[in-house]
């Protein structure tokens, strides 16, 4: 085989791993990124072992979660946003309490989910009109990020114990989750 014929079927696999790869890319980084979350469900329980970052000791906190979404989307016509929780983000010290501090948490994973059902409904009204692109959703995903936190960041208030906090989120959350099914 001559040098020149090397170098071509060498060009032309590149190329053809390349555009398979293109086509792919969505499907593979979901592929890896789903071995270390857990994408929101109905009945979805998180155990002591999802939390598998190393825990600080240096923190006043006994836990820290990390809830966020994944956009997946090759274009804008496919574009689905979900609600995660990071396994590789979180952790915790004491599981003592655990079954208390999950209600915490299942509380914030519901919110995560009720607003990526905004995100998906608001993604629903422009995929298909012409004059929109992929910067449209960055828009969308900041005003409802944005929202988002506001309301998480109010159901930390240290003025309420934990169980009030359940006691006043958990209608307000679920009322959420099925006004935006």
């Amino acid at each position: 085989m001559t040098k020149t014929r090397k170098i071509i079927i060498s060009l032309v696999s590149i190329f053809i791993i390349g555009i398979i790869y293109w086509n792919y890319r969505v499907e593979i980084n979901y592929y890896f990124l789903k071995k270390h979350v857990i994408f929101w469900s109905e009945n979805v329980e998180i155990k002591p072992s999802d939390f598998k970052e190393k825990a600080d000791m240096n923190s006043e906190l006994n836990e820290s979660w990390f809830h966020g979404f994944y956009l997946k989307s090759t274009n804008l016509k496919d574009a689905e946003v979900r609600a995660l929780f990071d396994q590789n983000k979180s952790w915790i010290k004491d599981t003592t309490n655990f079954k208390e501090l999950m209600k915490i948490q299942k509380l914030r994973f519901d919110l995560y989910e009720s607003f990526a059902r905004k995100f998906n409904r608001e993604i629903n009204k422009i995929k298909y009109q012409e004059n929109k692109s992929y910067s449209d959703l960055e828009k969308i995903g900041d005003k409802i990020y944005a929202e988002l936190l506001k309301i998480d960041d109010s159901m930390y208030d240290r003025n309420m114990s934990r169980q009030e906090r359940i006691n006043y989120w958990r209608p307000k959350i679920n009322e959420m989750l099925e006004v935006n099914k």
